[in-house]
């Protein structure tokens, strides 16, 4: 029987995806005291203008991201994948947990994680996204019905400090091996051993340190094929997994990780969606015979998701070995 719902990997043809949404008079700008990862230059307008709409402050670049993450969608549905975005918030759920507003469904790899046959409600470390998986609940409801399992990670504390924290940003999957970033910015410990206790003795869920001013896992390395990865060796503590060392590896500079140059979207293996501006990224792939479709993101990447954060797959054509 073909398979109907799952995800073993980063790569395997994309057959099924959720797509973020911005609407321009949906992002309102919030400050939390998490967010190390900020450059200086952000740091400044989210603290300056924390709970003003960005179309307010900025009208072009709230809607060049709303542009961007349409053009993305209509990208991949033009590549024969099924496209699903999330649903926009309204009423209270638009102020759950904190009052600012923020509506924006940009990056859906955060709020959920698919594994396998799994569906996860993430908990994250941000309070105001904590929202986002009403606008998600509706597609994992369909999923169900197509033999999803459906678990919730426990809300971490509202001050940030006790988890557990699992989000989809961090976690990267390489069949049974699953690894989890941990910075102090997102997921943690506790929310690494939950994932463990869920998937159960078959996987190996591995904590992978980065330095404290990362965001996520996939804003220091993306897994491209089987034996290639992408990677910023100066933003983990440890090196990578042990299972990765030996892999040929694009490495990208503090400079290129910050533009997010390990955050694509994989189409299939040997395919990807690169942002524009990565361009020396680019010619490294296509050196190593990976077919990269550019693509102009600059909008959410300004605030700090790329193109991994702004999709999830919910099918993928690859098989556990």
């Amino acid at each position: 029987m073909a398979q109907s719902f799952g995800v073993h990997h980063e790569w395997g043809k994309l057959r099924e995806v959720v797509i973020g949404i911005s609407p321009a008079e949906d992002f309102v700008i919030f400050h939390e005291d998490s967010q190390r990862w900020l450059l200086p230059e952000g740091e400044k307008v989210s603290r300056a203008h924390k709970g003003k709409r960005l179309l307010d402050v900025d009208a072009e670049w709230a809607r060049r991201i709303e542009r961007q993450a349409d053009a993305l969608a209509e990208l991949v549905a033009r590549e024969g994948v099924t496209v699903h975005r999330p649903q926009r918030l309204e009423g209270e759920e638009r102020t759950f947990l904190a009052p600012n507003g923020e509506g924006a469904q940009l990056f859906p790899r955060d709020g959920m994680i698919v594994i396998g046959d799994h569906i996860i409600d993430a908990s994250l470390r941000l309070k105001c996204r904590q929202r986002e998986r009403y606008g998600l609940r509706p597609i994992i409801q369909q999923a169900m019905q197509r033999g999803a399992r459906w678990s919730s990670v426990p809300l971490g504390s509202p001050g940030c400090v006790d988890g557990p924290f699992l989000e989809g940003g961090d976690t990267l999957l390489n069949g049974y091996e699953i690894y989890v970033g941990i910075s102090g910015c997102a997921s943690d410990l506790a929310g690494a051993d939950w994932l463990q206790a869920l998937l159960g003795a078959k996987y190996r869920v591995i904590p992978v340190a980065m330095k404290s001013n990362v965001l996520h896992l996939d804003c220091v390395m993306a897994l491209i094929k089987p034996g290639l990865l992408v990677y910023c060796p100066q933003k983990l503590i440890d090196g990578l997994p042990m299972s990765l060392r030996d892999w040929d590896k694009v490495e990208v500079s503090i400079d290129e990780a910050n533009l997010l140059a390990t955050n694509g979207l994989v189409l299939e293996e040997g395919r990807v969606i690169i942002d524009a501006d990565n361009g020396r990224v680019i010619d490294e792939l296509r050196k190593r015979k990976i077919d990269v479709i550019p693509l102009p993101f600059g909008g959410p990447i300004a605030t700090g998701g790329g193109l991994r954060c702004a999709h999830h797959p919910l099918l993928r054509e690859s098989v556990l070995a």
